[in-house]
């Protein structure tokens, strides 16, 4: 009976240090349990946002001075990365120098303006620009731009279904916000996905997002005007941001849908290798096109579906 009255506190505690350890230690996580990290290629579902990612080399500017910094790596994406070497017409021109790397935050340029169009939904914007990028010289230059390409009645304001209003108060419906090269590729912004270099629309930022590399050399589908293109970056973000999808190119030589991706090429061809759904592999080549309304004042037009972003 007396080795009963020993033995069982021991085996009571034992028992006890068992449990503990069972209940009280964290698991090791299993794959399915954590979320793919951004720009992995695995699908991290509605409702996880990818891990935002600030740029901070303020201090010592990175300075892009040759275009051959930017020719996508074919080793880069994987498959996505070949295929983007393969359309060569995608690669940033030679160019004027620019900064690379911005602070990752923006200031708004000062200005606002009556609306334009007549159009009975009225959508604001405001001017953006990256700190740490430019002068504030450059910065009312690329708001006056914007402004010019907005204004222009072969502009969205041609469909007459809406008005753009400039404000630099308030909440905006978005804002249009000049971006360094490698800023934009954060992973919350536009991401590196395709290695080409591009602007975008981040509807959960309410954002478009301008590549400062593109506004500087333009895209080889423009040739040498790089004015035409700055209308054509700006029309084709902001068509995002009113619910427009990308178009393929409708007939050999006819003017390009301003919401084709002619940055990257004006070939239905070249565009069907990343976006085989939306876009058929016909043969048919557009011409550079910047503006929705080309020669015609005001078009009736037909909205599209809503684009993904």
């Amino acid at each position: 009976m007396r080795w009963r009255l020993i033995a069982i506190p021991f085996l009571v505690l034992a028992t006890v240090v068992v449990v503990f350890q069972t209940v009280g230690s964290p698991s090791q996580p299993t794959s399915a349990s954590v979320p793919a990290a951004p720009g992995s290629g695995r699908p991290t579902g509605p409702s996880v946002r990818p891990t935002p990612t600030t740029v901070t080399d303020i201090s010592g500017h990175i300075v892009l001075t040759t275009p051959a910094e930017a020719v996508p790596d074919p080793a880069m994406n994987g498959a996505e990365g070949q295929i983007a070497a393969a359309i060569t017409s995608g690669a940033l021109p030679s160019g004027p120098e620019i900064v690379a790397t911005g602070a990752g935050t923006w200031h708004t340029v000062p200005g606002a303006g009556q609306p334009h169009g007549t159009g009975s939904e009225t959508r604001t914007y405001s001017v953006e620009v990256e700190d740490g990028l430019q002068s504030a010289e450059a910065d009312q230059a690329f708001a006056a731009a914007v402004d010019a390409t907005l204004a222009d009645p072969r502009s969205w304001i041609g469909g007459g279904q809406v008005s753009l209003q400039r404000v630099d108060t308030g909440d905006p419906s978005f804002r249009i916000s000049l971006t360094s090269q490698m800023t934009i590729r954060s992973p919350d912004l536009c991401g590196w996905d395709v290695p080409l270099e591009a602007s975008c629309f981040n509807g959960w930022q309410g954002r478009v997002l301008i590549n400062d590399a593109r506004w500087a050399r333009g895209a080889i589908s423009y040739g040498t005007d790089v004015r035409a293109y700055r209308a054509y970056a700006v029309n084709h973000e902001v068509g995002h941001a009113l619910g427009f999808s990308h178009q393929p190119c409708p007939d050999n030589g006819a003017p390009a849908p301003v919401m084709m991706q002619q940055s990257w090429s004006t070939s239905d061809d070249d565009l069907n290798l990343l976006d085989p759904d939306a876009i058929p592999a016909d043969g048919k080549v557009c011409v550079a096109n910047p503006y929705p309304f080309p020669g015609v004042t005001q078009p009736s037009v037909t909205s599209p579906s809503a684009a993904a972003g």
